[in-house]
């Protein structure tokens, strides 16, 4: 079959990062359409080994194990399903982000345990109640005195509905953010009315309770997202409304806040000093070459094909194909 050459660059350079060998051969076997996706089988050849390719997403396969090429596309069209399944059940935000809400997020994940523990009625009852005891858990890790306004009283501990109505106030305060924090409030009233629902609903099926897996991972995605909007806030120029605003002074008008204070930063010892000296750095005249994307994407459009050369350029492919593998 007829293949790009940009195609193939990125498979070999796939091919030569994961088994660590020199590709001497390499072709477009087949393409098939499997539902809404397409998946490509190469025959690759190494100096000492012999692959399969398929695509989206990219794997490699020894074809000493797969002899025939519609046996590897079946077992990897079943592998990159499984693989969605699982991916699912991560925890859809970056670890430092997750780690606001470790217990919550640790509740969410035991919820699909019992998703995935039957068919029945009650399976999907069990996933209501784990659901609600998340967002418990959210309000014990988000609650705190200085949200309640003075002179107003204190809600109960598991009162998760006027928690998260004074945690909306204080993520999302001001005229500015109104349809954010209105959004934060009727979200999680809604998503509290309907796990408890599924927590006694008896004739509740699957797609109830994959609804409510939804709707909880949601919810505490974005109140992350709020709490990180909140601590990443930046000042505007008071002039021109900029927010190029860096030590105090705006770079477009020259506008100084004069209520900024420079923060203190701790004169580093002479130990911590000495103990970072003591590790060479790499200066940047032992780089023998370097290649942007744009410099490559140019040598591929005026020469018509990969460029070959250096190993830099091999491992720029590299990290790109990786970032498809399964």
């Amino acid at each position: 079959m007829r293949a790009t050459d940009q195609e193939k660059a990125h498979i070999r350079a796939y091919v030569e990062d994961q088994a660590q060998e020199k590709v001497v051969h390499l072709e477009k076997a087949a393409s098939e359409l499997v539902g809404p996706v397409r998946h490509d089988i190469w025959d690759v050849h190494c100096e000492d080994s012999r692959w399969w390719v398929v695509t989206n997403s990219t794997n490699l396969y020894d074809q000493r194990d797969f002899k025939s090429r519609d046996v590897v596309l079946t077992f990897h069209v079943g592998l990159m399903l499984r693989m969605s399944y699982l991916q699912e059940r991560q925890v859809p935000l970056a670890p430092d982000e997750a780690e606001l809400l470790p217990g919550s997020w640790r509740r969410w994940e035991q919820a699909f345990e019992a998703y995935d523990s039957g068919d029945e009625a009650e399976n999907f009852q069990a996933v209501g109640v784990r659901l609600r005891e998340c967002l418990v858990s959210f309000v014990g890790e988000t609650r705190s005195d200085q949200l309640v306004p003075a002179g107003k009283d204190r809600p109960k501990d598991a009162d998760f509905r006027a928690w998260s109505e004074l945690l909306a106030n204080y993520l999302a305060a001001g005229a500015s953010a109104t349809k954010l924090r209105s959004y934060l409030k009727k979200s999680a009233a809604e998503t509290w009315e309907y796990v408890n629902w599924l927590t006694h609903a008896k004739r509740a099926v699957r797609t109830d309770a994959e609804i409510g897996l939804k709707a909880v991972e949601h919810l505490l995605g974005v109140f992350t997202a709020a709490r990180v909007r909140l601590a990443n806030s930046v000042k505007r120029c008071d002039e021109c409304e900029s927010y190029s605003v860096v030590a105090g002074t705006c770079r477009h008008c020259g506008w100084t806040d004069e209520s900024y204070e420079p923060p203190e930063f701790e004169p580093m010892s002479e130990d911590e000093r000495e103990r970072r000296l003591a590790t060479p750095c790499t200066p940047s005249s032992d780089i023998s070459t370097f290649m942007s994307p744009d410099d490559l994407l140019w040598a591929e459009a005026t020469n018509g094909r990969a460029v070959s050369g250096p190993s830099e350029v091999t491992q720029d492919h590299s990290s790109t194909a990786s970032d498809d593998s399964s």
